[in-house]
């Protein structure tokens, strides 16, 4: 029912051997995903990348790294997809594991399967709890709870996708206008369509991404165009939960 997918660059073979043995000791096996390498290119220059749409959604321009970065998880819903599975689970090579991960991932998948989420889904973040706006939808015991994350994590260090989300992931992913982790929070919270672990299970160890870096944030070009962009993005995508929150509530 299930393919585990880890994303990596190719070189980066202290982080692949870090991952194995967190995911060796959970008892989870996976498979390498070959990272998009955009370390050090103009974004520009890449596939998908629109620098006019950023500019006016995101507010500064991309990195050759965020929009590899964005590649890479289109490339892992897209290699899901082709596996047959029913579940698709994507890893970042940063990441750790809390005891017992395995089966409450199992655990999970089967109360997915029996309809815990009560309404569609499309993705459920397992590296980032939801906060905010969501709805408890049940226990995955050891502290653990599925929740309706109306308001949808940012980070993508683990994402558990269905075949529905990964499929309407790439359709709709047709051009690259911001960092990979915000436009899913965007996508999932209008839609509907996010879940999350609270807390996760595979939360990220804390060291800086390979496959986006490009220098540090405070080095990308931000300025009164990246506020303004930003508060107008946040304000509509926090009405949009707070309203979904109160709907799926109601029912």
């Amino acid at each position: 029912m299930l393919e585990t997918f880890v994303i990596n660059l190719d070189g980066s073979d202290g982080r692949l051997a870090d991952a194995t043995a967190v995911l060796g000791a959970a008892g989870i096996s996976f498979q390498r995903l070959a990272a998009f390498d955009g370390r050090g290119k103009r974004a520009q220059d890449l596939p998908l990348y629109d620098e006019g749409r950023a500019l006016g959604v995101f507010g500064r321009v991309l990195t050759g790294g965020e929009v590899g970065c964005f590649l890479s998880h289109i490339d892992g819903a897209r290699r899901f997809l082709a596996s047959g599975a029913d579940y698709g689970l994507v890893l970042e090579d940063d990441l750790a594991a809390v005891p017992g991960a395995a089966g409450i991932l199992a655990g999970l998948v089967d109360r997915l399967a029996a309809g815990v989420a009560r309404t569609p889904w499309h993705v459920v973040n397992l590296g980032q709890g939801a906060r905010g706006w969501f709805t408890p939808l049940g226990d995955m015991g050891r502290g653990h709870q599925v929740v309706r994350a109306h308001y949808f994590p940012v980070t993508t260090t683990a994402l558990l996708w269905n075949r529905d989300g990964a499929a309407a992931f790439v359709r709709d992913a047709g051009a690259v206008t911001m960092p990979v982790d915000h436009w899913l929070r965007v996508w999932a919270t209008k839609a509907g369509t996010g879940l999350a672990l609270n807390p996760p299970i595979f939360p990220a160890k804390g060291a800086e991404s390979e496959i986006d870096a490009a220098g540090s944030r405070g080095a990308k070009r931000r300025g009164w165009r990246y506020f303004w962009a930003k508060q107008l993005r946040q304000a509509t995508v926090k009405r949009v939960a707070a309203a979904a929150k109160a709907a799926f509530e109601g029912r």
